[in-house]
């Protein structure tokens, strides 16, 4: 599992994918739902990975997709962390999110939620 260095409103990435590292219970992630947490992680991926940002837009880029998502980066952290309590769990939906973020159809500016990741 990769740690991102891409920092938002000061919560770290690094923090959030570890906490995934160490997952459980329901599909809802500290009242963010699985589906969301796996659109928003693959957005802010693609803007850590976006080749030519500098870090004003990188971080008005975050704003926006949280923005967007009705999302503060305490409640992203927050699911994080309750995902953090299953590992399983935790690499299903980091899996998920890779895949979301590699997809070349994705478009950062535009969080389009897909369906829930389902563990194998």
């Amino acid at each position: 599992m990769k740690a991102l260095r891409v920092r938002t409103h000061g919560v770290s990435l690094s923090v959030m994918v570890l906490a995934c590292a160490a997952c459980g219970g329901s599909r809802d992630l500290n009242g963010v739902s699985e589906t969301k947490f796996v659109a928003v992680m693959a957005a802010l991926k693609q803007v850590r990975d976006r080749p030519g940002l500098d870090s004003i837009r990188r971080a008005a880029s975050r704003d926006s997709i949280l923005q967007k998502e009705g999302l503060t980066p305490a409640q992203l952290e927050g699911a994080a962390s309750q995902l953090g309590q299953n590992p399983a769990r935790a690499q299903t939906v980091w899996q998920a999110v890779e895949q979301r973020a590699n997809d070349t159809g994705n478009d950062t500016g535009m969080v389009r939620p897909r369906g829930r990741p389902t563990a194998k």
